[in-house]
């Protein structure tokens, strides 16, 4: 059972999650919301994300990291005709980054609306709405929203997040970014993308070891060291231990996409090591603009 929060700053709604925020980056907010909550029916009154009256900033907290990201708040009118019978709809946008990082956090609502937008890829008699979608699945995951007048600031903070049923199994769906490749291709996305990883402590390596088609990276926090790899299969480049940096407490694995072939991935492993060792010391005596105090232990960088 959750706790209520003890931390609440400022005005809050507590929303539930839906396939709304986690598909297309935005959400209506209603009209007690706007009117009472927030009292923010007067401050967003432009239709335009490109106004800068619309622009807010939005941060989100989770597991004692926060990050900061573009938001938007918009109001549409109805003409003459509808305005006596509908109200003016205000909307909250917020960045890409933003919503991959909600996808993340919520995966089982994540994963419940690709299912409603997969039945409705395979043919319109296997359309289904949210609310149906949800009647088949109960479950509910929600977001605590905070309003920060004086600084124009959302702040959000996952408040009840449903635990997968197949712990493991989610595990290894997302490690290999099975779910960001069937966003691509419900969104019609037709060109490769590179899925970015996070910088994670090394207890959590298990959780990647099964990961193809990587570039890694190492960083040992305590004698401030970085080393770049690449892999067909991780699992082959950590049978052993990695003695150029063998104290190693962090990492990063990036995924490339499965048409980068083994030479596509050595060539820009080898960019990436070259690029870190024109900006740090190194192993090699490339001259470097020695930005930091941490070392390349890469033992091979091209001149």
């Amino acid at each position: 059972m959750v706790d209520e929060r003890r931390d609440v700053e400022f005005p809050l709604w507590r929303r539930k999650v839906d396939g709304t925020m986690l598909e297309n980056s935005q959400f209506v907010i209603p009209d007690w919301v706007k009117e009472g909550t927030f009292n923010i029916k007067d401050l967003f009154v432009e239709s335009s994300k490109k106004n800068p009256s619309s622009r807010i900033t939005i941060e989100l907290s989770y597991n004692k990291k926060t990050s900061i990201h573009e938001g938007w708040i918009t109001t549409t009118k109805f003409g003459e005709k509808w305005a006596k019978v509908r109200k003016p709809v205000m909307r909250l946008f917020f960045d890409n980054e933003l919503k991959l990082e909600l996808q993340k956090i919520f995966t089982m609502s994540h994963m419940r609306d690709l299912e409603r937008r997969m039945r409705a890829n395979k043919s319109e008699d296997s359309k289904c709405t949210p609310a149906q979608i949800e009647a088949e699945f109960p479950f509910f995951e929600f977001l605590d929203i905070e309003w920060d007048l004086e600084n124009r600031r959302m702040l959000f903070k996952p408040h009840y997040i449903q635990a997968p049923i197949y712990a493991e199994l989610f595990s290894k769906l997302q490690s290999k970014r099975i779910l960001e490749r069937i966003e691509d291709e419900l969104d019609g996305k037709q060109t490769s993308r590179i899925t970015k990883g996070d910088w994670k402590p090394k207890s959590e390596l298990k959780r990647e070891i099964t990961s193809e088609n990587v570039i890694y990276t190492l960083i040992d926090t305590n004698n401030s060291e970085i080393y770049v790899g690449e892999a067909k299969k991780l699992v082959n480049r950590f049978s052993q231990e990695r003695n150029e940096i063998p104290g190693w407490t962090h990492y990063r694995v990036d995924h490339l996409p499965p048409e980068f072939d083994d030479k596509m991935r050595l060539t820009l492993e080898r960019l990436m090591i070259r690029a870190l060792a024109s900006l740090l010391d190194n192993n090699a005596g490339v001259d470097s603009m020695d930005i930091s105090e941490y070392k390349l232990t890469n033992k091979r960088i091209d001149r």
